[in-house]
């Protein structure tokens, strides 16, 4: 049975293929019913969209009826082929290559075998099958040792199973992915929060409520336990008092509640815009 290939529109545009491509790779063929080049074109789309059908999907903008969407792409001319995904426009070409190149550019979208493997050791983790993710993270690391994505991930395991200091050691060899960012920036509060009282950060507080050591600590253990508005509330409290505090710690601090909170997250926008005005 032949895959349904999709004739968005200008309207449709956003939510099939930019809201659509989060869920999987979009390909966009740009076409008009005049251009022959696209005649020829268009069924090697479709052939490859079936063969990889649940992997891709192929959907079809006639550029004479939908020119918005044509001219955001700046398309001066067809066949030409956008592919989006996690909503985001990621390769293109133009014009009707030949089957081999075509086939090349779909491929591309699909996941590695690491990416999959990654994909299943991430799903034993949340079912509980803690020992059997652990063993197939660390297969994956044998037979790829660069893969970003699984060196993320069992850098996650190591911290919920509480080896602490080898999560931080793994996660380190990858400093700009996200995943590894939140697990340094978790391990940065808890150590931050430990061994101190609550009870002791209150009374000296109510002594004195200048104390930023004071409440750099008790915003640091309300992070960890998250308790997200006090905890952002004492850091940012901290930095007012003094912003010099253990070399900026109250600042950094409060940068790694929100990458744990989550930058998008509300609370971490309005106390984004809050440190800014005390720094600025």
């Amino acid at each position: 049975m032949a895959v349904e290939v999709l004739d968005v529109t200008d309207a449709s545009f956003e939510q099939e293929v930019v809201q659509g491509s989060n869920k999987v790779p979009v390909i966009v063929d740009f076409w008009a019913p005049w251009c022959g080049p696209c005649q020829t074109l268009g069924p090697m789309l479709e052939s490859l969209a079936e063969e990889f059908a649940g992997k891709v999907r192929l959907v079809k903008l006639n550029t004479d009826e939908n020119p918005q969407v044509a001219q955001m792409h700046q398309i001066e001319s067809i066949p030409a082929v956008f592919a989006y995904q996690d909503g985001q426009p990621v390769s293109q070409f133009i014009g009707a290559l030949p089957e081999p190149q075509v086939r090349e550019f779909v491929t591309g979208l699909l996941p590695s075998a690491a990416d999959v493997a990654t994909e299943e050791a991430e799903a034993l983790l949340a079912t509980g099958q803690g020992a059997a993710a652990r063993e197939r993270f660390e297969q994956i690391l044998r037979d790829d040792p660069g893969n970003e994505g699984a060196t993320a991930m069992h850098a996650h395991f190591l911290l919920q199973a509480g080896d602490e200091d080898e999560a931080a050691e793994v996660a380190a060899r990858v400093p700009q992915n996200k995943g590894a960012q939140k697990t340094l920036a978790i391990i940065r509060l808890r150590r931050a929060a430990r061994d101190q009282d609550e009870a002791a950060l209150r009374a000296r507080l109510s002594s004195d409520a200048g104390d930023a050591e004071a409440e750099y600590r008790l915003g640091a253990l309300m992070a960890d336990r998250h308790e997200w508005p006090e905890a952002l509330e004492r850091l940012l409290n901290s930095v007012r008092i003094d912003k010099k505090l253990d070399d900026d710690a109250a600042r950094l601090l409060l940068l790694d509640a929100f990458v744990v909170l989550g930058n998008e997250d509300p609370l971490s926008q309005d106390y984004r815009r809050q440190l800014g005005s005390v720094l600025f």
